[in-house]
């Protein structure tokens, strides 16, 4: 239901987006607008995309940038693409901007709205990446930029901002007058970096004596700046990325742990609960034997913990399919206890790819861990089907069941929710007090991935014995 909200707000703002357009084309705004608003509208519709759109026209590329400086375009595109490291690219961007304007050095600075204060992040001149400490004094005050007239005129308007005479304008406050004093800056050009229509930072090239600023100059500098721009971007993706992937890993092995580690270690206390009555019943020989089980149980365990660490395929998988590898734990954990076992299984199953297996087989541990750690049940049935349409497998239990708003193992079923939604599929779970507790899960068989050579098939008809 919130997909469903979120792709109606995105069609309610794309067809809104487009009749602004509409409106700007029949009020006959200028295509400088009209192009702004239509990389505004792609960025909406694409969060945390950057839209750039220049338009070829003759000799010059429209919105005043010269021919002869497309090749800065390309040569950012080309290193954008071969950069080893985002921050190299930013450098070389940097350092490109410095020689096509001629400048003493280029700046990259980043606007952090909580402090409302710019922070120096690389400078750079022609040849490549310069010293921070030349720097010191702007890194130590960064709020030195917030005193100037004409940092708050870039921030708010979103244009670039341009300093003749470092000496005489009014805009510059007199603790950067003394900065670029000391470091020989006569002029400045300041450009917004900009993403989502907000000034996420900014760029200034420094000079010396020269002529006033161009036009063209100003705008190669900004389409510049918009590359820099998309490199920021592309590492904040990066590392949203990556650290997507490491709460991920994390969490798998969290989960994988509590599925081999945790179960295993209820089916051995399971056997020597059984094995300490036999013994308080005379029984040496029965006490044994679910001795040696638990022993069995806790070596499996630990190879399969170890496995889970190198995310290697369960061992119980490794001859036999799920259904199969699920019934032979499901009766070693449960040898000799009270809790008496059912297997059903209807229709045929088609070849289930590695991870659905693995899912599955975790998921009916976990139910049977919880049958024997909570629920004193009697029976525990396991029942597996299939139809044109899924496939189902449900595990019940006759024990204690507990309410929805009670507390319970929040790892194990989060974990069985993880599983399932890796797969496409759905998960009921039903219980209440004194009823005991049924799980299903519902997996769509048009999710079904490719054939691998680790399952076991029925020749006759490519599906999954059971």
């Amino acid at each position: 239901m919130k997909d469903l909200f979120d792709a109606h707000k995105r069609s309610e703002a794309l067809l809104q987006g487009e009749k602004n357009l509409t409106e700007m084309i029949a009020r006959g705004d200028s295509l400088e607008a009209m192009l702004e608003g239509s990389c505004r509208l792609v960025e909406e519709a694409l969060p945390g995309s950057l839209a750039i759109i220049l338009l070829l026209d003759g000799k010059r590329l429209r919105r005043g940038v010269a021919r002869g400086q497309v090749e800065a375009l390309i040569y950012s595109l080309d290193v954008l693409a071969t950069a080893s490291e985002p921050k190299k690219f930013l450098g070389k961007m940097l350092s490109t901007i410095c020689r096509r304007l001629s400048g003493l050095s280029v700046a990259l600075w980043l606007y952090d709205e909580p402090s409302e204060s710019m922070t120096m992040q690389l400078i750079a001149d022609s040849t490549g990446t310069l010293d921070f400490n030349e720097n010191r004094l702007l890194i130590e005050s960064p709020l030195s930029w917030g005193k100037n007239s004409g940092y708050q005129e870039l921030l708010f308007t979103a244009c670039p901002v341009l300093c003749e005479d470092t000496v005489t304008d009014p805009r510059l406050c007199g603790e950067m007058r003394d900065y670029f004093l000391m470091t020989s800056v006569k002029k400045f050009l300041a450009v917004p970096i900009l993403a989502e229509g907000r000034v996420r930072g900014m760029i200034t090239v420094r000079h010396a004596e020269r002529q006033p600023y161009r036009t063209e100059e100003v705008e190669l500098a900004q389409a510049l700046a918009h590359q820099v721009m998309l490199a920021i971007r592309l590492t904040e993706v990066g590392e949203r990325s990556r650290q997507a992937a490491v709460l991920a890993e994390r969490n798998r092995m969290a989960r994988d742990v509590h599925d081999t580690l945790a179960q295993g270690f209820t089916g051995v206390i399971v056997q020597l609960e059984a094995a300490e009555y036999a013994i308080s019943e005379g029984d040496r020989q029965d006490a044994n034997r679910h001795l040696r089980q638990a022993g069995e149980l806790a070596r499996r365990s630990l190879s399969e913990a170890r496995r889970s660490v190198h995310a290697l395929r369960p061992q119980a998988l490794e001859e036999v399919n799920f259904w199969q590898a699920l019934k032979d734990i499901v009766k070693s954990t449960t040898v000799g206890t009270t809790l008496q076992t059912r297997f059903e299984a209807k229709g045929k199953v088609p070849v289930l790819p590695p991870a659905w297996q693995e899912n599955l087989l975790r998921i009916g541990q976990e139910a049977l861990s919880n049958t024997l750690k909570y629920a004193r049940a009697r029976h525990f049935r396991t029942r597996l089907t299939s139809d044109a349409k899924e496939i189902r497998l449900e595990l019940c239990d006759d024990g204690n069941g507990f309410e929805g708003t009670e507390r319970h193992d929040g790892v194990g079923l989060a974990g069985m929710r993880e599983r399932v939604q890796e797969m496409g599929g759905e998960l009921k779970i039903g219980s209440s007090r004194g009823r005991g507790t049924k799980i299903t899960v519902i997996l769509p068989k048009d999710g079904i991935g490719r054939l691998t050579p680790h399952s076991k098939l029925d020749p006759r008809t490519g599906s999954q014995d059971m």
